[in-house]
């Protein structure tokens, strides 16, 4: 807490552009305005610029320079108790000349902390140094405060001399009174905030108060501040983590693809016969061999188209489709696999042609994922997809019901159904094969046509219906 010399120009340690004028108050005020009203006005402007996302050393910044405007100070700094930020260690008692540590009033077995420097304006940069770490038995105005959690307010050079090392320092500097008033927040002593003045200054019972209720409004700022860094360093982690993830995804469905269409690329010579004969016990078991290859296949594509949606690598691609003939490719796809469980797969389409400008391709994948999704969950019966119109003219939408006559979903486990590798069976042993990213799947590419997907009506025992819905022509966002 060191001021420069008068008429110096003040300067920031730390800062960022500046925040909040330092004239913002006093010169809009009319000349006949009492100081009360001057402070009343700067805590209502300072309360509304804290409520900005701030990091730290910005709100400490807020608060100094509105402290500099109303009360004409010379400098500020802001100090808090312990490591933050961490910064190279200095040794503040080469500046201020102080001499070894005495015991504190207060506090004496916290001799070891350190008060650590947030912002400073209006403080040279050697002293900003030297600040940084200000230990906590220092002999010096800022480390009483922070050992008692009382204010010192010194208005003159005689009370000044009651600190003698650091008086010589601040006079030296051209300031004749300082101030050094708690931090608290949620009622704990969190730092100190510290002003200088370059001339003689008396501290009446309203200045006193503003100063202390800045003390308290830039606690709370730079706690919200510290709140709204590790929000963000949290969600940079994430971002690095998902991204992480999606590489890998992609690498290692690509070097598990490349052998597996070598091994399928074998399987189909010898099963031709162009090597050599083979039995019909070989035959069938390089038909097996075919099959597991293709279904491990499938799943490594699934993995990889779930990585490129979400890399945000999928690119639309419009074209006018029809949706019977989507609805036909669909059934085309997936017919296999229902009459290997005893299922029959019925649709129900408008008998007028029903078009939509969009993603053949995708919707397919979406029709796809959610018809297999009903017959993996289907022990017999029917999967009804059934195609609707809704709304006219730019809010047309088209609706595609998926039926089955399955197992139902929980009321519980609906909500978690389109979470990527989810399964309403989680054990080894479940009874459905797969992934858990078909659902996941067919959202994220239902919503990047514009649509959604979502359960219509499900119930134990009864079945499920889940719901495709795209906008009859696709408009990029």
């Amino acid at each position: 807490m060191v001021a420069l010399p008068p008429h110096s120009p003040r300067s920031s340690v730390g800062s960022s552009p500046l925040l909040l004028e330092p004239t913002a108050v006093s010169a809009d005020a009319p000349s006949g305005i009492s100081d009360a009203s001057r402070q009343l006005r700067a805590l209502a402007m300072l309360s509304g610029s804290l409520t900005d996302p701030l990091t730290p050393r910005d709100a400490a910044d807020v608060v100094e320079r509105q402290a500099l405007a109303v009360l004409d100070a010379a400098s500020a700094v802001v100090v808090t108790l312990g490591e933050f930020p961490p910064n190279e260690v200095a040794d503040s008692t080469v500046l201020l000349g102080a001499r070894p540590p005495v015991a504190a009033r207060e506090g004496a077995g916290r001799a070891g902390e350190t008060l650590t420097l947030v912002h400073a304006i209006g403080v040279p940069a050697h002293v900003a140094a030297a600040l940084q770490h200000l230990r906590f038995d220092a002999p010096v105005p800022l480390a009483e405060v922070a050992r008692t959690g009382e204010p010192v307010f010194l208005k003159s050079e005689s009370e000044l001399r009651r600190y003698p090392e650091w008086c010589d320092a601040i006079l030296s500097a051209g300031s004749c009174a300082a101030a050094a008033v708690p931090v608290w927040a949620n009622g704990h002593l969190r730092g100190v905030l510290g002003l200088t003045w370059v001339t003689p200054h008396a501290f009446d019972e309203d200045e006193r108060a503003f100063v202390l209720t800045l003390g308290v409004m830039c606690a709370q700022a730079i706690m919200r501040g510290r709140l709204t860094d590790a929000g963000r360093q949290a969600r940079e982690a994430a971002e690095h983590a998902n991204l992480a993830k999606t590489q890998f995804l992609q690498t290692m469905s690509h070097e598990f693809r490349t052998p597996l269409n070598a091994i399928l690329g074998y399987t189909e010579i010898l099963a031709d016969e162009i090597v050599g004969p083979v039995t019909a016990v070989q035959k069938d078991h390089l038909r097996r061999i075919h099959g597991s290859g293709n279904h491990l296949l499938a799943l490594i594509e699934e993995l990889l188209r779930f990585a490129r949606l979400d890399a945000g690598e999928e690119l639309v691609n419009t074209e006018r489709v029809l949706a019977a003939d989507v609805v036909a490719e669909t059934f085309d796809i997936v017919r296999a696999l229902a009459q290997r469980k005893g299922l029959q797969l019925r649709s129900k389409i408008p008998d007028h042609p029903v078009e939509l400008y969009t993603d053949r391709l995708k919707l397919r994948q979406v029709l796809v994922n959610i018809v297999t999704n009903a017959v993996k969950y289907s022990d017999g019966g029917e999967v009804l997809l059934d195609v609707e119109v809704a709304g006219s003219g730019d809010t047309t939408r088209i609706h595609f019901a998926v039926t089955d006559s399955g197992r139902g979903i929980a009321v519980a486990d609906q909500l978690r159904v389109f979470e990527a590798f989810w399964q309403v069976h989680q054990s080894l042993t479940r009874p459905s094969d797969g992934t858990g990213l078909g659902l996941a799947v067919a959202r994220r590419l239902a919503r990047l046509l514009g649509g959604d997907v979502v359960i219509g009506e499900s119930a134990i025992g009864h079945g499920t219906t889940f719901v495709t819905w795209l906008p009859a022509h696709y408009r990029a966002a």
